[in-house]
């Protein structure tokens, strides 16, 4: 591998030479492209014509023919400004880019309001999850009773900075869950599918009525694999055995998210918000349903 010197992430040059520019995430060259800006030439210098002099008048008010105002030159494009994240940020690249993450549900006596840190390998938090819309009377109803499992949800997926890049919602849940996923402009994603209601369970990722992957899950190990269309193996979570006892003893959930394979978009997205929603959204009930 070919180490960069530490260049901070923007738009350069093509490596390969192709007539655009690439996306540098501040460690590796990614996958997106565009055009560069185009060329404006330099305006011509503009021509002024020569004025006589004004005649003098004895004893009357000298008169100035109103001058038209000067034609407004036109400027090049600029580029938009890069955007500066701060050090172990790097806004929604950081966890999408990641090949390894760490969703910290932290234990909490009475878990009103869902909401937990995600680290990169060094412990960095590099972004979060929380639940969104939880009115009064809905947190009264989750102190009280598990009621609220059978009614929607929505989450957001936010960077480090506390910006969601990605939001989740569950409509009222009958028998299989159906979680849509979308940015917050409302631009949609793709949909996580149960595909089964008993057993193991296994859900599918599906964009634009086409499945472009599938997550086949073991709740009993929390073992969950994470496969493209082709059937190859992309993603897996899982659990160290002192993060299954920690969480049968005291409620603390730690799992690793674990990227195997470079994924495109929209895999990348709906691989990331299903594998940071996996115990909490996804997770099934006692009866077997997500």
């Amino acid at each position: 591998m070919t180490d960069h010197p530490a260049v901070p992430q923007g738009w350069y040059q093509d490596p390969s030479g192709a007539a655009a520019l690439r996306w540098w995430d501040g460690a590796h060259w990614t996958e997106h492209t565009q055009a560069p800006p185009p060329q404006v030439p330099a305006p011509a210098p503009q021509q002024y014509a020569p004025q006589a002099p004004a005649q003098q008048q004895p004893y009357a008010q000298q008169q100035y023919a109103p001058q038209a105002p000067a034609p407004q030159q036109p400027y090049p494009p600029q580029a938009p400004v890069q955007q500066q994240f701060p050090p172990g940020g790097g806004g929604p690249e950081a966890l999408l880019s990641a090949d390894v993450l760490a969703v910290n549900q932290d234990f909490k006596w009475v878990d009103i309001s869902t909401s937990y840190s995600v680290l990169d390998r060094k412990g960095i938090e590099v972004g979060s999850v929380a639940e969104t819309g939880q009115n009064a009377a809905r947190k009264v109803m989750r102190f009280v009773s598990t009621m609220d499992r059978y009614l929607s949800r929505k989450f957001e997926i936010r960077d480090a900075a506390g910006v969601p890049f990605l939001e989740l919602s569950r409509g009222t849940k009958v028998l299989k869950a159906k979680v849509q996923v979308a940015r917050p402009d409302g631009t949609p994603v793709g949909e996580i599918l149960q595909d089964r209601v008993v057993t193991f369970g296994s859900f599918d990722l599906v964009v634009g009525g086409a499945t472009i992957g599938h997550i086949q899950a073991s709740w009993s190990a929390f073992n969950f694999t994470f496969t493209d269309h082709t059937g190859t193996e992309v993603a897996r979570i899982g659990r160290s055995l002192l993060d299954r006892v920690l969480d049968v003893a005291f409620g603390a959930d730690y799992y690793y998210y674990e990227v195997l394979r470079p994924m495109a978009e929209p895999l990348r997205s709906m691989s990331l918000a299903a594998a940071l929603t996996m115990d909490t959204l996804l997770k099934p009930d006692k009866d077997g349903d997500a």
